[in-house]
């Protein structure tokens, strides 16, 4: 269906959108990517490989069920008036739940059902909480490993898709832009 590919791209999009800064302005962000690429490379393909577009980032690999307990966070089967940081502001979450309000309850499983399908070819997405999208704060648990290793903890947390647990999972660096002298433009 055109409404789930739609909001499936957009998903994508958002998750960049969203994604954490450290607690300081000055420190710029946790992603890796230049800001002007965000758009660009807010894509599938980003989230299906373990290099991690971020400067630091904790991780874990989640069982069956807590990749399952992802997706339906991101992608709820019942829709509650609940305050989510970081939903509100995601396009693709506001028309996954107009179009959850507008289709039978069997459409929805199979909107799910499609969305399920995609979501399984991820690698890595943000460890989602039940109020939050991202979280960012010290993840504690032997399960969690840092990125670079060694640094203290904290930075994005990223969930890991079991089907992918035993892949390398690394930081992805982009080349930043130069900034030019606009004196000389």
């Amino acid at each position: 269906d055109d409404r789930t590919a739609k909001i499936l791209e957009q998903f994508f999009l958002d998750i960049i959108e969203e994604a954490p800064n450290p607690k300081s302005a000055r420190e710029g962000s946790y992603l890796s990517i230049p800001a002007c690429m965000r758009s660009e490379l807010a894509r599938p393909e980003l989230l299906q490989t373990a290099e991690l577009p971020f400067t630091k980032a904790q991780y874990c690999v989640c069982s069956d069920d807590q990749w399952t307990s992802h997706f339906n966070r991101l992608f709820p089967e019942t829709i509650e008036n609940v305050k989510r940081q970081n939903f509100g502001r995601c396009t693709y979450y506001t028309k996954y739940v107009a179009l959850a309000g507008e289709i039978t309850k069997n459409s929805l499983t199979k909107v799910r059902s499609s969305l399920k399908d995609e979501f399984d070819k991820l690698a890595w997405i943000p460890y989602t909480r039940a109020d939050r999208m991202w979280t960012s704060g010290k993840m504690n648990g032997s399960g969690w490993k840092m990125l670079p290793r060694g640094v203290e903890r904290g930075g994005p947390a990223i969930a890991i898709n079991p089907r992918r647990g035993r892949e390398p999972v690394t930081l992805r660096v982009f080349d930043q832009p130069r900034e030019v002298d606009s004196e000389y433009e």
